[in-house]
């Protein structure tokens, strides 16, 4: 279901002719590769989603978890990377046009992605029956990381996509976290959004000493809480899904 998302993307990429280092340095290119690449992508997944029947439920209550109350730190401390990076951003380098059309791409971009793997791939790893919490947890977040190694297509180099697959895991199990526990997509879609947004506006801006351990402290605890995450989630059944 998730294939022709990963083989296309990498094919319009190539076609706008934009590299993936450059790809939202300015407002053009935004228009010409984020926006057209995600938008492909956001309508497969919403056609999928609605041929399955699985498009309401995506959207509606997530069942019951018993996922413990602390992991809502995670959201938390994302938010609170997300605060840093803001305010770590040249703000006065930017117009108000290039914002705002940044800000809508990556609201496409939050929306695409968490539908294709805190949606479709999460909600088919369930099953009908009895799930394991940590299998749907981890599928989906494997599956959030190997869908940036394609990268590699559009320019990016070798290390810093695997170093980015990597990074998308951990992403993905704090997203999967923030899913479960709200038990609704659309805190992950925000987090998503914000996260993306705020990586793009502080890019190469460096950050002061107090914020970059600030920042190193909160990223600790993200990790933490992961495999915390994982540790006890893992043997854990849900009901099945009605």
């Amino acid at each position: 279901m998730l294939l022709p998302t990963v083989f296309v993307l990498p094919l319009v990429g190539r076609f706008s002719g934009v590299d993936y280092d450059e790809i939202a340095d300015n407002a053009s290119n935004v228009l010409r590769a984020i926006i057209p690449m995600v938008g492909l992508s956001l309508l497969w997944g919403l056609f999928v989603s609605y041929r399955s029947g699985w498009l309401w439920p995506i959207f509606t209550k997530q069942p019951v978890t018993t996922l413990p109350k602390y992991l809502w730190l995670l959201p938390i401390c994302w938010f609170g990377l997300c605060v840093i990076r803001l305010i770590s951003s040249p703000w006065t380098n930017f117009d108000a046009t290039y914002l705002c059309i940044l800000a809508f791409a990556m609201m496409m971009v939050g929306f695409n992605e968490e539908l294709l793997f805190r949606g479709i791939l999460a909600y088919a790893t369930r099953g009908s029956g009895g799930w394991s919490e940590a299998r749907a947890m981890l599928v989906s977040a494997m599956g959030f990381g190997l869908f940036h190694l394609p990268n590699l297509l559009i320019g990016q180099a070798l290390r810093p996509t695997l170093i980015q697959v990597t990074y998308a895991f951990f992403m993905g199990i704090t997203l999967y976290v923030s899913m479960r526990r709200s038990r609704s997509i659309l805190l992950p879609v925000a987090m998503h959004a914000l996260w993306d947004f705020a990586t793009f506006t502080s890019k190469s801006h460096a950050q002061s000493t107090s914020l970059s351990l600030t920042s190193f402290v909160l990223l600790l605890a993200i990790l933490i809480l992961n495999f915390l995450a994982i540790g006890w989630s893992l043997g854990k059944k849900s009901a099945p899904i009605p």
